[in-house]
């Protein structure tokens, strides 16, 4: 899951090739990854790795029998990219293409387990923004916000 799947991923949405996302995103994800984009053209590329990505949760669970199990995997990932979304007349919506920014998001995988030839496919995102200072590799937001509290004495 790295940044030739990430890339295939963004290829995908930017040319609307519904079926090849099918393979890659969850009925779940679909949706977002798609909606009100259909007149835009997204420009989207990996820059690079911050640090490595960490799993941060696994789960697996049942649905209506025991045989039906579906593995899910949190993964924190730390990358600089870049993003441009333009509108049908080519005016600039959203990011900047040349200038790269560092994102902190955790991405949920998801697999059929009974299934023996699935694959990961992509459940869900969370993006989290950051305000302020530029987060350094293996830097967490709460660590900040807690040197930012520290009481000072007089």
């Amino acid at each position: 899951m790295g940044k030739a799947a990430a890339a295939s991923r963004a290829e995908t949405v930017a040319c609307s090739d519904h079926d090849r996302l099918h393979t890659l995103v969850t009925e779940n994800c679909f949706p977002d990854m798609v909606w009100d984009i259909k007149y835009k053209t997204v420009r989207w590329s990996f820059v690079e790795s911050l640090e490595p990505p960490q799993v941060v949760q696994v789960r697996c669970s049942s649905l209506v029998t025991k045989s039906n199990a579906y593995g899910q995997v949190t993964v924190r990932m730390h990358t600089r990219q870049t993003l441009a979304i333009y509108d049908r007349f080519g005016r600039l919506m959203y990011g900047q293409e040349d200038v790269p920014r560092d994102v902190l998001e955790y991405v949920v995988f998801e697999k059929h387990l009974a299934n023996p030839y699935g694959s990961w496919r992509m459940h869900g995102k969370i993006t989290v923004m950051i305000p302020g200072p530029q987060l350094k590799p293996g830097e967490e937001y709460e660590e900040l916000q807690r040197e930012a509290h520290k009481p000072q004495l007089a």
